[in-house]
């Protein structure tokens, strides 16, 4: 056999093997297991401070979805009768997150500060999800208002009509 055409086969055989670490996985039937593709970036983790250095942290009760800020405001009631359709579940909380004394580098879509992961999340009738938004704490509604980060601080979107 030629040199040449030695190394070419050789060279096929590693392509295809190197291809093969990228393929689907086989089941006992023979047919392929589909890779999950993951749709939502992981929750938070790591610090934004560099090593050594902290700072104390008291989160707000809000909620991050559809790079959308929510917070919640306790003037602003909920009845029975306005609670939607579930938009999504609480998919990281803050709460669980190991570092007290930093945020993380990034907030994921549904963050929630206080809500447990897994919390359903509902519309609100009458708001557009991107005004406002509501989930259960211990049984009770909370109305979680979208605001607009300023640099006096957040300000309720004009869509979610706060009264004071």
């Amino acid at each position: 056999m030629n040199v040449m055409v030695r190394i070419c086969a050789v060279a096929a055989a590693v392509i295809a093997t190197l291809a093969g670490c990228g393929s689907q996985a086989q089941t006992s039937a023979g047919h392929p297991t589909p890779t999950p593709t993951p749709t939502r970036p992981a929750c938070p983790e790591g610090s934004a401070y560099p090593p050594g250095t902290a700072n104390a942290i008291d989160y707000i009760d809000s909620i991050w979805h559809d790079s959308v800020s929510y917070e919640y405001f306790p003037n602003v009631r909920i009845t029975t009768s306005q609670v939607g359709s579930v938009v999504t579940r609480i998919q990281c909380s803050m709460a669980t997150y190991p570092d007290t004394h930093a945020p993380p580098s990034h907030w994921a879509d549904d963050t929630a500060t206080e809500l447990s992961a897994g919390t359903p999340v509902h519309a609100v009738k009458g708001f557009s999800p991107r005004c406002r938004l509501m989930a259960y704490m211990a049984g009770h509604p909370r109305t979680y208002v979208a605001v607009n980060n300023t640099s006096h601080g957040p300000v309720p979107r004009a869509c979610a009509k706060v009264a004071d």
